[in-house]
């Protein structure tokens, strides 16, 4: 590095004097900056630079990350801009094979975004890895944030990699590690948890594990509702998880953040829903059980059991208090019994532990939705004369 001395102003023209101050003074800002040497003056230190406000990424879908989108949005005092990212829009099929019909799926959240004018971006239908953020988010800088809620992607090293450490972000709606996985809310109501929490986590690499990340904020001691169904407890969750969120934000640009290694010996699994997970499995599972499990994933996939060579679904139901277990009825596990009451009728089946389930409505596959007694006339006749269905 080039030393200027301060011994050439002396006896020099006064615009000299001042070329030789402006040249000095640069090089030791530029010493200062990158950790050099400077004759008279010595430092190691960095100096940060630093920023008043964050450029927000932030990545969701559903109604949960609207919540998350809306806090951040509404402090005004901790953004200077904020870019939206969503899956792609689809079509998605409605009606019965002959009156198909297609709609249009626009996530909840670019719903939000477009309402207030924020600049979104949509993922492309071949997946998030050939995917190229947007200016300014496709080069590093130290106020870049990365922020995700429910967005239903894994973010590939190659996008991580561009925002700072501590500046890439994820609300989780379980207390983490507990319920790490795709489903967490569907699982706290399946699983029958009394209470629940929500957590803000660093997302880290895909090779480290899903929601691995360690916890930079969270609150827990949340009451789950005995009737809770997803959609009726997603609001106190995502409310919960969008105020928490902004001030894990508010304490990162004060640079009082801290954060908390996940405890590996708790860590349980919240996998994603599928087909499978809906069948019932009437020799295992308990009235009680299968009320929770419709109550948590109904909105996704109904629960259905095989019958007559088709499908089942079981669109409303309810699990049956002791008091109210028929006497009259044979508690074979996995026989539905066609009772009557006066012009009514009630379907009841035998469940596992000796419990029993109300069906309230069912549709077959491919079929429109029906009560118990229109759906009871419409079986073979030796079925509705023998006044019970093995359901298997």
């Amino acid at each position: 590095m080039t030393i200027i001395s301060l011994g050439r102003c002396i006896g020099s023209p006064a615009p000299c004097r001042r070329r030789i101050l402006k040249q000095y003074i640069r090089t030791l800002r530029q010493s200062i900056r990158i950790g050099d040497k400077v004759k008279g003056f010595s430092s190691t230190a960095r100096i940060d630079k630093t920023f008043d406000k964050f450029k927000v990424l932030f990545c969701g879908s559903d109604e949960f990350s609207v919540a998350s989108l809306k806090a951040v949005y509404e402090a005004r005092d901790l953004w200077e801009s904020i870019d939206v990212v969503v899956p792609p829009e689809k079509e998605i099929g409605r009606g019965g094979k002959q009156h198909k019909s297609l709609d249009k799926y626009i996530p909840a959240l670019k719903q939000y975004a477009d309402h207030h004018a924020l600049p979104t971006h949509s993922v492309p239908s071949e997946g998030i890895k050939s995917w190229t953020p947007p200016a300014p988010f496709d080069s590093i800088n130290d106020s870049h944030i990365l922020l995700t809620a429910s967005f239903g992607h894994i973010i590939p090293s190659r996008l991580l990699k561009l925002f700072p450490e501590n500046h890439k972000l994820n609300v989780h709606p379980s207390l983490l590690p507990k319920y790490r996985g795709a489903a967490p809310i569907q699982w706290t109501i399946a699983n029958g948890d009394i209470k629940t929490g929500v957590s803000v986590q660093k997302l880290v690499k895909y090779s480290k594990g899903v929601d691995a990340g360690e916890i930079l904020g969270s609150i827990g001691n949340i009451p789950v509702p005995k009737d809770a169904t997803y959609n009726s407890f997603l609001p106190q969750l995502s409310n919960v998880g969008g105020d928490l969120l902004v001030d894990v934000l508010r304490q990162l640009r004060d640079g009082t953040a801290k954060s908390t290694p996940q405890d590996e010996g708790q860590i349980t699994y919240a996998p994603k829903i599928t087909h499978e997970i809906a069948r019932i499995r009437w020799d295992e599972q308990s009235a009680e059980d299968i009320d929770r499990l419709h109550r948590g994933i109904q909105h996704q996939v109904t629960l259905w059991t095989p019958v007559l060579s088709t499908t089942a679904h079981f669109i409303s139901l309810k699990p049956l208090n002791p008091s109210e277990y028929p006497s009259n009825l044979s508690n074979e596990v996995g026989i539905a019994y066609l009772e009557k009451y006066g012009k009514n009728r009630r379907l009841f089946v035998s469940c596992a532990q000796g419990s029993w389930l109300e069906v309230l409505e069912i549709q077959m596959a491919g079929k429109k939705v029906l009560e118990i007694k229109e759906w009871w006339n419409g079986l073979p006749k030796d079925v509705r004369d023998s006044g019970k269905i093995k359901l298997s």
